[in-house]
């Protein structure tokens, strides 16, 4: 398949069996939890949105099986010990996992050890000693790309090309990726009830149950519309619904998996380099700051928390740094 995911971080546990540490690491997977006092089913209902209990589930999937279990329903997480962590630490570092993605199972097991805690399954000293393991310093280059004007012009037209209704869908979800920075979760769980017609926004509910005002540049606003105008119609319901073989357009939600195929389509149609669903955020993120936009809107606009992830998707350095090395001449 020439389109590519952004789940660069999954690691297949087959890469992560090194028998030295495998005898630290063994806790004797004999028995099963009850799911109410399991420490990491309790950790992961903690979080707030399917997509986090769906990556911190995969990732203490994993390390379950590094620890000798079949699953994380049958772990026994109230036996961890801080030189248990230490162990995983270093298998993921042995597996050259980038500093952040280890950070993110440190979180995820400091997560568990707290409900294990809670449950009476930790005594608070080894909760303690877990706690006070220090994240993994370092970094690597950001993944993913901004797309440039020509790419864009080119996906465009593919959708332009195609005289059926997924043609004027297509564009619309495109405009709305690329003019809004909308997740594909926040795109597909529009309604038609959710756009403010005075303001040409979209009411969003993001990551954390959130709520902001997403507002349309002119050209994805004209887009809507014309898809709205044209196809969809005006009854309250899924804004970008499925549309079956023979141009059968339904009132049935699309999926974060359509719009990434979607998008797999139009980038094979228009011949462009191939990019993952999450860079037309970024080209979004990078196209607001180049525009002179301050950061604090552009964090604002993208529904993030922090001001350092925002600037995690900003890829005008490569260019700044691909331009200054053209002008050096010895």
């Amino acid at each position: 398949m020439e389109f590519h995911h952004d789940d660069q971080d999954f690691i297949p546990e087959t890469s992560l069996v090194l028998s030295e540490k495998q005898a630290l690491l063994d806790l004797n997977a004999t028995f099963t939890t009850p799911s109410h006092t399991n420490p990491a089913m309790a950790y992961l209902m903690s979080l707030g949105s399917k997509r986090s209990r769906q990556t911190m589930g995969s990732f203490l999937t994993i390390v379950a099986k590094m620890i000798g279990f079949s699953s994380l329903k049958n772990c026994q997480w109230g036996a961890l010990r801080r030189h248990h962590i230490q162990a995983i630490i270093d298998m993921l570092s042995d597996a050259n996992k980038a500093p952040a993605t280890i950070n993110t199972y440190l979180a995820a097991l400091k997560g568990v050890a707290l409900e294990a805690w809670a449950l009476k399954q930790m005594d608070t000293e080894s909760y303690q000693h877990i706690r006070q393991v220090k994240s993994v310093r370092g970094s690597r280059l950001p993944k993913g790309r901004a797309l440039t004007s020509h790419e864009i012009h080119a996906l465009f037209k593919s959708c332009e090309n195609d005289n059926s209704s997924k043609g004027l869908r297509d564009a619309a979800i495109l405009s709305v990726l690329l003019g809004c920075g909308l997740r594909r979760s926040e795109i597909v769980a529009i309604n038609y009830e959710h756009i403010q017609f005075r303001d040409h926004a979209f009411l969003v509910r993001g990551k954390g149950n959130k709520e902001r005002m997403s507002y349309m540049p002119d050209d994805t606003w004209d887009r809507v519309q014309l898809w709205i105008d044209e196809i969809r119609g005006t009854l309250d319901g899924p804004l970008f619904t499925r549309i079956r073989r023979f141009d059968d357009v339904t009132n049935e939600r699309i999926t974060d998996q359509a719009i990434y195929y979607i998008l797999e389509t139009r980038q094979q149609e228009s011949g462009i380099d191939k990019f993952a669903p999450h860079d037309l955020r970024r080209t979004f993120a990078s196209a607001m700051l180049d525009n002179g936009e301050d950061i604090v809107t552009v964090k604002d606009a993208m529904g993030h928390a922090s001001i350092m992830t925002t600037q995690r998707y900003d890829r005008r350095g490569d260019d700044r740094l691909r331009k200054a090395a053209r002008h050096l001449r010895f």
